[in-house]
């Protein structure tokens, strides 16, 4: 069978669909993943087909036509940022890279809407693929609204979806989550690289002192919040590894370039980052605690659900990390919890498994 991802311009979109994409390819069948070429490096053994704007020109052209900064506004930002602009600038290359990748699926992340039409145009069956909390009733009327206006314009109708695959635990979902289709949990798998072995940095004479990882994800990119947030956390005694350019010498501090998830956790102790759905829950599949700083879109309700685990506490303010990221060093409770919602997250089924239930409805 041939199958078809497609994720809009950003990894925190894209990496929770590659466990499901490579149980895919170890099944033996034909895989590809339709979105911008800014994302090639996510999974080297996954063949890019190139559709869409990147991130950057989707911000670019979403406040020339409308005067909106789409992370400041999301009440607007959004829908163009996802529907808009994107369908504006990458639906006839979408469906003109699908038709000749000829699937016999697509599964589209939740808000990637050019899968979503190619699927509508080449009447192909979909599959919904979720990456943060499904979107709150409200926003996804006005989503469903803007997309059926815009397929229209092409003379297609949205159709319906075959399931919903969910790599949220049971614990972080509330009654009041709206899922559009049936749930189908999956075991979310933090992110590996094919590349060379990483090396963790070393800290000599530091070694018996705990580990920080801080990582604040690539669609707030503020120097200055980073540059903050790891002076706070190194005043600590602890060793601190910086996901980005925080410009400083400390002997404590070593700052790295993009690293897979599963390596950089396998050497950290507590994870400092801004909520980022991916982020938080492969810190939580992975046993660890966290402190959280959320940084817009939909990441303050992220931080809540892990602070209710138990395993997470939540900053209003870069100033504030230093001391929360002690408290959760010197109580044991916290890493408790993380690791009670990581045998959650363990038993959960695997992406073969809920392969075969999707391949079962085609």
């Amino acid at each position: 069978m041939r199958i078809l991802f497609s994720s809009s311009p950003a990894f925190g979109h894209l990496l929770p669909m590659l466990p499901l994409a490579a149980a895919a390819r170890r099944a033996g069948h034909e895989t590809a993943v339709l979105t911008h070429p800014s994302l090639a490096g996510a999974d080297p053994a996954l063949p890019l087909l190139p559709a869409g704007p990147s991130q950057a020109e989707l911000l670019a052209d979403i406040t020339r036509r409308t005067g909106v900064d789409a992370l400041q506004d999301p009440a607007v930002g959004a829908v163009e940022f996802f529907i808009g602009s994107r369908m504006r600038l990458g639906a006839a290359d979408a469906v003109a890279a699908a038709r000749q990748f000829a699937p016999d699926l697509i599964v589209a992340e939740l808000v990637d809407y050019l899968g979503q039409f190619a699927a509508a145009v080449l009447g192909v069956p979909w599959v919904s693929h979720g990456a943060t909390l499904p979107l709150v009733p409200p926003l996804a009327e006005q989503f469903a609204h803007h997309a059926a206006l815009r397929f229209a314009e092409h003379g297609a109708t949205p159709t319906p979806a075959l399931a919903y695959v969910d790599p949220w635990p049971d614990s972080l979902v509330r009654p009041t989550d709206h899922y559009p289709y049936e749930r189908l949990p999956v075991r979310p798998d933090p992110h590996i690289g094919d590349g060379a072995p990483w090396s963790p940095p070393a800290f000599p004479g530091r070694e018996d002192r705990p580990t920080v990882l801080i990582t604040l994800g690539t669609v707030h990119d503020d120097p200055a919040i980073l540059r903050a947030v790891v002076d706070d956390v190194a005043a600590l005694d602890v060793n601190v590894i910086a996901g980005g350019a925080a410009g400083t010498a400390r002997e404590n501090v070593a700052e790295v370039g993009f690293v897979p998830m599963r390596d950089l956790l396998d050497a950290s102790d507590l994870v400092v980052s801004a909520a980022g759905a991916g982020t938080m829950i492969s810190t939580l599949g992975a046993g660890l605690p966290s402190v959280l700083l959320p940084l817009g879109l939909d990441k303050p309700v992220n931080a809540e659900r892990a602070a209710a685990t138990g395993a997470a506490l939540v900053a209003t303010a870069p100033g504030e990390i230093g001391a929360l990221a002690g408290k959760v060093l010197s109580d044991p409770s916290y890493a408790g919890a993380a690791r009670a919602v990581a045998a959650e997250i363990a038993a959960m089924p695997a992406p073969e498994a809920v392969l075969d239930q999707l391949l079962a409805r085609v």
